[in-house]
């Protein structure tokens, strides 16, 4: 989740539609941000980062305030170390989520309704757990399961079950990233598949690989 595809410095124009979150850094220290396939031209210096996924939960084109310049010092570091060897794919994992979690606390706040804040504390609560029922959870709520659902997606852009299944993988990868799962190792893809919430490993592997691209087994190697 949150890979950074493409960083690019310099004069940036952006036109027509694109299949890729894009998220442009300016001098004067504002954050544009353009959802897939949103109609948009932009002239200007400074840094350009394209996300093949980015889990930012809205689908206008948003440009905010970097007040205290957490966002550009993350893409300043993900240009410099772009382009760089696999080695440094780690590093670059760690900044897209970095930046997309930075541009998420200045947007999403004002933007989710108290309804969807409690799923997703819900799910946050509990995106561990093995026994977990998203669904019985989301029944629990006084209000109708298709308008909970329904709202969540309008207003993240995934479903509750998409969005706890992007929660695991990001955990998932975490771990992994951690260390905790190398042939040098005591823990196991099964351990990790467990510790993320997945009963079955062969289940879980598949959807890492979707993610991802390569096996748990061999990502980060």
């Amino acid at each position: 989740m949150n890979k950074i595809i493409a960083a690019e410095r310099g004069i940036l124009k952006i036109s027509g539609a694109s299949k890729y979150y894009e998220i442009i850094i300016t001098k004067d220290r504002l954050v544009t941000v353009v959802p897939p396939f949103a109609d948009f031209a932009y002239f200007g210096d400074g840094i350009r980062l394209s996300f093949e996924q980015a889990l930012l939960h809205f689908k206008s084109v948003t440009t905010i305030t970097d007040e205290d310049k957490a966002v550009c010092s993350a893409a300043e570091l993900a240009a410099q170390y772009f382009g760089r060897g696999r080695k440094y794919d780690g590093v670059l994992s760690a900044l897209g989520e970095l930046t997309v979690a930075l541009i998420a606390t200045r947007t999403d706040a004002a933007n989710v309704s108290p309804t969807t804040e409690t799923v997703r504390a819900d799910i946050a609560a509990h995106v561990s757990d093995i026994m977990y029922s998203l669904e019985d959870s989301i029944k629990k709520l006084p209000l109708n399961y298709d308008y909970v659902r329904k709202l969540f997606k309008k207003e993240l852009g995934v479903t509750p079950h998409e969005y706890l299944l992007d929660e695991r993988m990001k955990l998932a990868r975490g771990l992994i990233l951690g260390g905790i799962s190398n042939r040098y190792s005591p823990y196991s893809v099964s351990q990790i598949a467990e510790a993320c919430g997945f009963a079955e490993p062969l289940y879980f592997s598949r959807v890492f690989k979707k993610y991802f691209g390569v096996a748990p087994s061999e990502y980060g190697k």
